[in-house]
This record gives C-alpha cells, structure tokens and sequence, in this order.
C-alpha cells in the first residue's frame, strides 16, 4: 500500500544523472519496455509498491544510481547521520535485484522513502522544471536544465561533483560574510581555517578514509569581504 506524503516533497527527474543523446535513446527503451514489467513483478511477486512517481535514476539499461545513508562514528562510538548520498551505478535489471535494494534500506529519491506517492501528493513538487525568469540554468547538448531556486541547483552540481557556476542568490552572500571560509556546494560555513581543512580533506580522501571526489580548494572557500570604505569628514571653519 503506498502512502501520501503530509508535506512538501522536492524530487528530482529519472534522468537527473543522464546527459548523454546517445545514452539517453537506448535507457528510454529501457524504461518503455522493461520498467512497467519490474513494477508488475513487483507488485504481484513480491507484493512490493513502488510509490508512483518514484523510478531509479537509470543511466544505462539495466543500471541506476540509488541513494544510501551516509552513517559516520563519532565521539564515544555514537552514530550521526550525514544524509542521503548517489550511490555509483548499481545493476538492477529485474525486479528481485531492485527489491534487494530496497530491502536494504536504499531509497530511490534522497528524501524519501520508496512507497511515499510523489506524483498525486497536491504539495509534490520537482526541483527541475520549465521555470521562467529562473538565473538558475545550465546547457548542455540535450538543450537546458532549469531549476527553480539556488538550493536545487546546488543540489545538481553536489550529485554530478561539479563546481558551481551560477552566482550564488543574496541571502547566500550575506551568510558567507559571517564566516571566514565558505563551501557553496554543501551549504556550509566554517570560522576557522582548520575546520575547513577537515572538510575539505573528508572529501577529496580516497576511501575509506573519505570519499574520494573533487572539491573547492581552501583557497576558492576563503571568503574575501570587501574592506569598509572610508568618508572623509570635512571641516567648516567658523566666522
């Protein structure tokens, strides 16, 4: 039995991770003929409802980028959530292998779970979409992405591990200046440069002692605030 989500729900398209023509032809066969078949397995042999409005992120027939808790040990062998993270491209070719996904605790959206109706929810909404006025958009060769706020176009460029182009809204640049460095792909201030250098060096580790991906330098994080400008007073002299 599938469930409505009570709130807000931002999800992103099947093909968030897909920019390929070529790639992109032989998935959509993919999904035409194999995907309603897997949601037929799904439900009548494994008795297993997928929420409707919820697919893989396929990127190749057969292959689909899912999304996995990241759990990290901290003091006194406590657990801390770290979110929702894309998995690498994981085989899932029939309905057995994506149920043993699932099964897992793997979801196919970050933010929610596999059974919650995403597509009849009246408060469903996708972050990508045909926005006008949006100064959120990026190219590429399958014409443009549009994105309707800055947090799901950063949101975009964390998932592909790309740097961000696009100048961050007001709100962003006047939170920065409260901090000395600053990381726009994770939203993330820091007052000294010692803990931006363990941020930076979680991500740029090779596993399993980080994750291995591409990052802004320190110095590409240091905020450079503008120095106040100085008013000449000017002297009257008295008759």
């Amino acid at each position: 039995m599938t469930t409505k989500a009570p709130e807000t729900i931002s999800v992103d398209p099947w093909d968030f991770f897909l920019e390929d023509d070529l790639a992109t032809e032989h998935v959509e066969k993919f999904r035409e003929w194999e995907w309603p078949h897997m949601l037929k397995e799904l439900k009548q042999e494994y008795n297993y409802v997928i929420g409707k409005g919820q697919e893989p992120h396929w990127v190749t027939p057969g292959t689909a980028i899912l999304y996995h808790e990241q759990i990290v040990m901290i003091a006194y062998g406590r657990e801390e959530s770290k979110g929702w993270k894309p998995t690498n491209p994981l085989p899932i070719g029939n309905a057995g292998q994506l149920l043993n996904y699932l099964k897992k605790g793997f979801r196919l959206r970050a933010n929610v779970e596999p059974l919650v109706n995403v597509e009849l929810s009246e408060t469903a909404d996708s972050a990508e979409g045909d926005y006008e006025n949006t100064p959120y958009v990026v190219k590429h060769s399958r014409g443009e992405r549009k994105f309707v706020n800055w947090d799901a176009y950063r949101n975009y460029c964390m998932h592909r591990n790309i740097a961000p182009t696009i100048e961050p809204p007001k709100e962003i640049l006047d939170k920065m200046t409260k901090y000395s460095y600053y990381c726009l792909i994770h939203d993330h201030g820091f007052d000294s440069e010692r803990a931006a250098k363990q941020h930076h060096g979680y991500y740029v580790a090779r596993p399993p002692r980080g994750r291995g991906l591409n990052h802004a330098t320190l110095e590409q994080m240091k905020v450079v605030k503008p120095k106040p400008t100085q008013t000449k007073k000017t002297t009257t002299k008295s008759e």
